[in-house]
């Protein structure tokens, strides 16, 4: 009962109007906010190297990927355990919008139903090895030629 409601969770999630705040694979940002963009990057290859290039080379290798990957867990990490759990992950989320700012209520259920999915053991801890295992799936996507590095050699234009 409880996948059944997070897939459909997702499935509602990723239909939404709410979803559709990823960048198109031309990187496209016309309608989005400054906001709308800080907090969804999107899911194109562009988006993917601004976020994660952190030598500004255009390329974003794996071992930058997971050093970018394992700072960016730290920053849910509230209270420095080792471990994230959902009111840290949903509140992490919900920071970026700004400290007054109104968080639409489609994107906080969004962020509830992520971390739902990321806790692939569902002991209401986010792990840095879950956390990685979906990050591992996007740079594997996005780097189509199997080089180790997303860059403008690789096909794919989002994950």
């Amino acid at each position: 009962m409880t996948k059944t409601l997070i897939y459909a969770g997702l499935a509602l999630a990723l239909a939404s109007p709410q979803a559709a705040f990823a960048q198109d694979a031309a990187g496209d940002h016309a309608g989005h906010t400054e906001t709308e963009r800080r907090v969804a990057p999107g899911h194109g290859k562009d988006a993917f190297v601004r976020e994660n290039d952190t030598d500004h080379d255009g390329r974003v290798t794996a071992a930058e990927f997971a050093a970018a990957r394992a700072a960016k867990y730290k920053t849910f990490d509230l209270d420095g355990d080792g471990k994230v759990s959902e009111a840290e992950y949903v509140g992490e989320f919900t920071a970026r919008f700004g400290k007054d700012a109104a968080v639409p209520e489609g994107q906080l259920k969004q962020a509830h139903v992520r971390f739902g999915v990321l806790d692939t053991d569902k002991d209401g801890n986010l792990t840095l090895a879950e956390f990685n295992a979906s990050g591992e799936r996007m740079f594997e996507k996005l780097d189509t030629n199997g080089d180790g590095v997303v860059d403008a050699k690789d096909s794919s234009g989002s994950y």
